[in-house]
């Protein structure tokens, strides 16, 4: 670029002018006035140059200030996500509580990040909510009537959260294996793909979810309420439906074979 612009303000001047001569039909200047003539038009050159010079220092500036706010909006939400790391990690419940709603927060404004909240999300509710507990069951029981709604309010947030698959990218499923939803009110949740293989839902309310392609492999839903959910290729091998409403489960009846003749 240097080269061409060195070219064009040391040459071009005189060949415009007498290019303009030529389609004019003017006549031979005098020396003079053809000095004159050439150095207006390398004004005029130096200055458009000095102008596009001027423009793209602009846009060059314009392309480094928008890089240097990505990179500080980047900064931003990996401090943001750390923060909301550390919040899913507190002894209480309402701090990890507002920990599942930053990460939700954060999923919606950084879609980037959806498919690691997720991840999160589900290893969050797996710790916190395990099956079989990991405390000692008398323990567990008498915490448990305390729950809003079947759940402690950092669990059944965190399975809102992924219920409303803000975070949940296409085609992902979220697993929840061995995980304690017994007397979980889950009504009207969107579940499909997730995994509760291994998982205990004996009591939970499932009324209107969708639950299509949804695993309960060998999980246990006794009298579970599974009313007007959708169940499309769901899979219930080894599923304990004992007492469970709003499903048929009793076996397919057999034809009697028709009379030979």
């Amino acid at each position: 670029m240097g080269v061409l612009l060195g070219w064009g303000v040391a040459f071009a001047p005189a060949w415009i002018v007498r290019h303009d001569i030529g389609v004019h039909g003017g006549s031979q200047l005098s020396a003079v006035d053809w000095l004159k003539a050439v150095n207006d038009v390398r004004v005029v050159l130096l200055q458009g140059a000095a102008g596009l010079v001027a423009l793209g220092g602009i846009g060059l500036g314009a392309v480094l200030t928008l890089r240097q706010i990505r990179v500080s909006r980047e900064g931003q939400f990996i401090d943001l996500f750390a923060r909301a790391i550390e919040h899913l990690s507190s002894e209480k419940v309402s701090v990890r509580h507002g920990g599942v709603y930053a990460m939700e927060q954060i999923a919606d404004a950084a879609p980037h990040y959806r498919g690691h909240v997720a991840a999160l999300l589900a290893s969050f509710v797996r710790q916190q909510a395990p099956w079989p507990p990991t405390r000692p069951p008398g323990e567990v029981d008498v915490e448990r009537p305390r729950y809003t709604g079947g759940l402690r309010d950092d669990v059944g947030g965190a399975i809102a959260a992924l219920s409303r698959r803000s975070m949940v990218l296409p085609g992902d499923s979220i697993e929840l294996e061995k995980v304690d939803l017994r007397g979980a009110e889950l009504i009207d949740h969107d579940l499909s793909g997730f995994c509760f293989a291994g998982s205990n839902l004996d009591g939970a309310n499932l009324t209107g979810c969708d639950l299509s392609h949804t695993t309960f492999a060998d999980a246990s839903l006794r009298n579970a309420n599974l009313t007007g959910t959708t169940l499309t290729d769901a899979d219930l091998t080894g599923a304990d439906l004992t007492g469970a409403i709003g499903i048929d489960t009793s076996p397919t009846p057999r034809r009697a074979p028709a009379p030979q003749s």
